[in-house]
């Protein structure tokens, strides 16, 4: 495990990276790589070290962008990408080296989510139809959540390995993206107070 992950991060931005991503891993719960529940506490204290860094830094003119601190405020995407997220299923399709299409390359291999292929099209148009209802507000989860137009409800492969179906959500993403918001919201606050 690398729970300690602000220090990788800070450490790119010491080599002069300015656009840094760095995803936490999704395993099953016997993993031993896996992120579980009692991690999360170590977790949310290593977003707000690299919160309060990425303030210091930006202060100093040595500021980067850490891809899930990005969140825009007054804009923002589309109401359709705000409502159902990344668009697996929909707008682009995984296609495997033998040409079968998947809602999205999680999802290869998982032959109830095979959908066609590049010889005779899209034969299962209903778990295109899934896709395409699958949002915010078909989730029970994400209804009354803070954060659901920001995370778009999560992602489906997630869902399905958790949970057996594409509508519902992976609990400890959820947690870790209403963290990654809150401080989102605080880095920018903090650098418009300066800006007054």
């Amino acid at each position: 495990k690398n729970l300690d992950f602000s220090n990788d991060v800070l450490h790119l931005a010491d080599l002069g990276f300015k656009q840094i991503s760095m995803e936490p891993v999704v395993g099953l719960p016997e993993e031993p790589y896996a992120i579980r529940e009692e991690d999360l506490p170590q977790i949310f204290e290593e977003y707000d070290r690299l919160a309060r860094e990425m303030i210091r830094r930006d202060r100093e003119g040595k500021g980067f962008n850490f891809f899930h601190f990005m969140i825009d405020l007054t804009g923002g995407p589309c109401v359709a990408k705000r409502l159902s997220g990344c668009g697996s299923g929909t707008e682009y399709l995984a296609v495997t080296p033998w040409g079968d299409l998947y809602p999205c390359h999680q999802f290869v291999g998982e032959e109830k989510f095979l959908m066609g292929n590049v010889f005779d099209g899209i034969k299962r148009l209903d778990i295109v139809d899934d896709f395409r209802q699958c949002n915010v507000y078909t989730k029970d989860k994400c209804r009354e959540c803070f954060a659901r137009f920001y995370c778009s409800g999560g992602c489906a492969a997630n869902s399905y390995k958790f949970h057996g179906s594409i509508d519902d959500a992976y609990d400890l993403s959820c947690e870790m993206e209403r963290k990654r918001v809150e401080c989102a919201i605080m880095i920018q606050a903090a650098l418009a107070q300066e800006g007054e």
